[in-house]
C-alpha cells in the first residue's frame, strides 16, 4: 500500500487479489471443443452448393465445368474434358449407422478408372441427374447441360445445432474457469467535488456552520479497476460514505453454473463498507473465493479510511 497526502491525489492504493481460476472442468471443455470444430466445419461444408456446367460448341472437344459455392467459404471450380469421363454411374447413399439408404449420388468415372462423386442428394434427384450426365455424353453439337444441386438445409441446421450447442459448453465453461482470474487496484482519492469546509473566523456574524469537515473520509472516493494480468477491464467508482464504521468480509453463495446434487453451493466474498445506519456498500460488484486475499485487502482499506482493522 502506499500513501501520498496532498489534497486531490492519491491518498492509497491497494492491490486486491491477485484470486485463482477454476479450471476443474477445462478437460470437459476440451471435450467439447474437440466436437463443436468438426461439428461447424461439417456444417459450412455440406452447406455448398454444387454445379455441373458442360458445354458442347459445335465441332469442338466438350468441356466441363464444377463448381462450388459456399457462404462461408470462397468459391472452387475445377474444368475438365468431358471426353475424360469413361461411365456414369448411380449410388446409394448409405447411413452413417445402419444400412439404410438416406440419398444417392452420381459417380463420374475417368478413363483410368478414378471414381469422383458429385451431388450427393435425393434418390430420385441422383438417378435423374445421373440420366441428364449420360444423355450429353452421348448427345451431339451443340448440347449444354447445367445441374445445381442444393444443399439439405434441415442436414446442415441439425449439424449446427449440435455444433453451436457443444461450443456453447465450452465457452460457459471457459468463462467460468476464467472468472475469478486476475484482482482489483483499490484507489483511495480525494474526492475533487467535495471542498473542505469553511472555517468559523470566515463566516460572518451571527452564522451558524452547518457541517464541519472535520473528518477526512468526508471527501474520499475509491476508484476501483479490475485486472486481468495487468490489464484493467473495468473501472467503477464509489463515495465514501462519511459515518463509515467499519470494512467488512462479506460472506455470502456465489453463483455456480454446476453443483452436484446434494452439495452446497460454494461460497463467495467480497469488501463492503459497513455504515453506523448498518447499511452495506460492496467495493466490488462479484463474489471472490479466498481468504487471504480479502483478509490483506480489508486490513489495508481499513488502515487508508482510519478506520480499526480488527
Amino acid at each position: 500500500m502506499t500513501m501520498k497526502t496532498r489534497a486531490g491525489e492519491l491518498v492509497a492504493k491497494i492491490h486486491y487479489g491477485p484470486f485463482e481460476g477454476r479450471f476443474r472442468f477445462v478437460p470437459l471443455a476440451l471435450i467439447f471443443a474437440l466436437l463443436a470444430f468438426p461439428m461447424l466445419g461439417d456444417a459450412v461444408y455440406e452447406s455448398r452448393t454444387e454445379t455441373l456446367q458442360c458445354v458442347r460448341p459445335p465441332g469442338e472437344v466438350a468441356t466441363c465445368e464444377r463448381r462450388w459455392i459456399s457462404p462461408l467459404l470462397p468459391a472452387r471450380s475445377e474444368r475438365f474434358d468431358a471426353g475424360a469421363v469413361r461411365a456414369v454411374r448411380y449410388r446409394d447413399v448409405h447411413a452413417t449407422k445402419g444400412p439404410g439408404v438416406v440419398g444417392g449420388k452420381t459417380v463420374l468415372v475417368d478413363v483410368h478408372g478414378h471414381e469422383t462423386g458429385f451431388g450427393s442428394t435425393t434418390v430420385e434427384q441422383a438417378r435423374l441427374n445421373t440420366e441428364r450426365i449420360q444423355r450429353f455424353l452421348q448427345g451431339q453439337d451443340g448440347s449444354t447441360l447445367l445441374i445445381e444441386v442444393l444443399p439439405s438445409y434441415w442436414e446442415v441446421a441439425w449439424i449446427a445445432l449440435w455444433g453451436g450447442l457443444a461450443m456453447g459448453l465450452t465457452i460457459t465453461i471457459v468463462v467460468h474457469g476464467c472468472r475469478d482470474l486476475g484482482g482489483y487496484r483499490i484507489e483511495v482519492r480525494d474526492d475533487p467535488r467535495e471542498q473542505p469546509g469553511t472555517s468559523a473566523a470566515a463566516l460572518p456574524t451571527g452564522a451558524y456552520r452547518v457541517q464541519a469537515q472535520d473528518s477526512p473520509r468526508e471527501r474520499l472516493r475509491l476508484r476501483v479497476t479490475r485486472t486481468v494480468l495487468g490489464i484493467p477491464l473495468r473501472v467503477h467508482e464509489l463515495v465514501v460514505p462519511p459515518d463509515v464504521t467499519e470494512v467488512e468480509i462479506e460472506q455470502r453463495p456465489a453463483p455456480n453454473w454446476y453443483t452436484p446434487r446434494g452439495q452446497a453451493p460454494p461460497r463467495g466474498r467480497r469488501l463492503v463498507l459497513r455504515t453506523a445506519t448498518g447499511a452495506a456498500l460492496p467495493v466490488i460488484p462479484e463474489l471472490r473465493r479466498g481468504e487471504k486475499e480479502h483478509e490483506r485487502a480489508r486490513i489495508a482499506l481499513a488502515k487508508a479510511l482510519g478506520l480499526p482493522t480488527l
